[in-house]
């Protein structure tokens, strides 16, 4: 079998076969560990960065959950992420007065490493949906009682209005914290390294984290190529997408992706490396 030679991928250097290697994106700063758990699956991880996430303020993170207390007690706060959890509760930390207003507040975490960071601040008893998607929010929700339930929302500013308007037409009161922006990198060096090595067919699978990864590709591809040829490409090996969210951002570029049961990336790691899965798949008929 071909072999590459070697080059630092997430962090180590490796000589792993071309066909045994892995892309996924992750934030800038982020992958380490991504990278650690696909070697440990006797594979070559690629970590790229398509997306930088910027902390809001301190302070204005603080103002946003006072906002929401002004409009009445709060239920329940929803994490999607634990960078959101770390985000809030700094701002917590920096007014005691907020920390009270929350004692008979609730908290759903969209996963175990959510849940796991929210443990790290003390709150011991936290709910998880089924799926960790807005949508596994969507259905936790169906199920509780709703009338006049106050619900925040802690999340990227670059979040869409679906899950809030889904929950509004339940008639939950729904506020929303947004606790970072996801931007475009600064450093866009892993990105082109990406796409040069998938020209040169050097990746097996390609495992996109967002759907502002995935629209972040197409606008840094486009100094060099067409998107009809990145297209292509990505449709000549298999593609992974964590969340309906991001597959749909594949699917509306015309590229079939493997979404695994639970949207972790584990999941959807040994999901792509599995054997009934390593086969091109078919983009969806829109």
């Amino acid at each position: 079998m071909e072999r590459r030679k070697s080059r630092r991928l997430g962090g180590q250097s490796t000589a792993e076969p071309i066909a045994r290697t892995i892309a996924v994106t992750r934030p800038v700063g982020k992958g380490e560990d991504t990278a650690e758990f696909v070697r440990g699956l006797g594979w070559t991880p690629f970590i790229f960065h398509t997306v930088d996430l910027m902390p809001v303020e301190t302070l204005e993170i603080a103002n946003q959950l006072q906002y929401c207390l002004n409009q009445g007690p709060i239920a329940w706060i929803v994490f999607m992420s634990s960078s959101g959890v770390r985000l809030l509760f700094d701002a917590i930390g920096s007014d005691p007065s907020l920390q009270k207003a929350l004692e008979k507040t609730r908290f759903l975490a969209v996963g175990p490493k959510t849940r796991d960071t929210l443990a790290h601040y003390g709150i011991s008893e936290v709910f998880l949906p089924e799926k960790y998607s807005s949508i596994g929010v969507d259905e936790f929700f169906s199920r509780t009682v709703s009338k006049n339930l106050h619900v925040v929302l802690v999340r990227s500013a670059s979040a869409d209005d679906s899950l809030a308007n889904s929950l509004t037409s339940r008639g939950i009161s729904v506020r929303t914290i947004n606790t970072y922006n996801s931007v475009m990198p600064k450093d866009l060096r892993s990105a082109h390294e990406f796409l040069d090595d998938l020209l040169r067919g050097r990746f097996a699978a390609v495992l996109f984290t967002s759907a502002v990864s995935v629209s972040n590709l197409f606008t840094i591809a486009k100094t060099n190529l067409d998107e009809s040829k990145v297209v292509d490409l990505l449709n000549g090996v298999l593609v992974g997408a964590i969340g309906p969210a991001t597959a749909k951002e594949l699917q509306n570029r015309g590229i079939g992706a493997v979404m695994p049961d639970d949207y972790l990336i584990e999941n959807a790691l040994l999901k792509l490396t599995g054997r009934e899965a390593m086969r091109r798949v078919q983009p969806e008929a829109s």
